[in-house]
């Protein structure tokens, strides 16, 4: 049990000391405002270039950018239909992909729904979108430019897993089947 605490605890600050570098990039270009069209690559728009240098968001590239989505989801539960025998109600399930531009200072912008599920988990989505931190721009040739992603956003019907600040101790007996 002490052994389980132990990695509990490490996982608190390990997400704790990622949060705290989420601002990484927001001082790389102070000021910086892009108001200008210009070509953006990727996404509905196109294809990536060989020599464009992608995006990153901060302290992780993809992995913190899939933990930062899924550690900010409010599920918002959608009843989808009911079980037949039990009578208890199903929740939706599905993708809903948000295309985001981030452009030459670094921010998201132009968030599109490509993919709807319905309006709730919609919303929520782009809820998230609305909320990324400064990327470090794409680059090509040593130019900043704008890239776009088709960002998917994942509703399951089973009850997504506590952040990790809403566990409190642990439960010899708690009966994991139940998540």
């Amino acid at each position: 049990m002490k052994h389980i605490l132990v990695i509990l605890l490490s996982l608190a600050f390990v997400v704790s000391s990622h949060a705290a570098n989420l601002e990484q990039y927001e001082s790389l270009y102070p000021g910086c405002v892009d108001n200008q069209e210009s070509t953006i690559y990727g996404g509905t728009y196109g294809a990536w270039p060989k020599n464009l240098i992608l995006p990153e968001f901060p302290d992780g590239g993809d992995v913190q950018f899939t933990r930062f989505i899924y550690s900010n989801l409010t599920y918002p539960e959608v009843v989808e239909s009911y079980d037949s025998l039990t009578k208890q109600p199903v929740l939706a399930k599905g993708v809903v992909a948000v295309q985001i531009v981030i452009d030459r200072c670094g921010r998201a912008t132009r968030q599109e729904i490509i993919q709807s599920v319905n309006d709730a988990y919609d919303e929520e989505a782009l809820r998230i979108m609305n909320g990324l931190p400064v990327f470090k721009p794409g680059e090509m040739d040593g130019v900043r430019v704008k890239v776009a992603f088709i960002v998917p956003v994942k509703f399951s019907r089973s009850r997504p897993l506590p952040k990790t600040e809403e566990i409190i101790d642990f439960d010899e007996n708690y009966n994991f089947d139940d998540w």
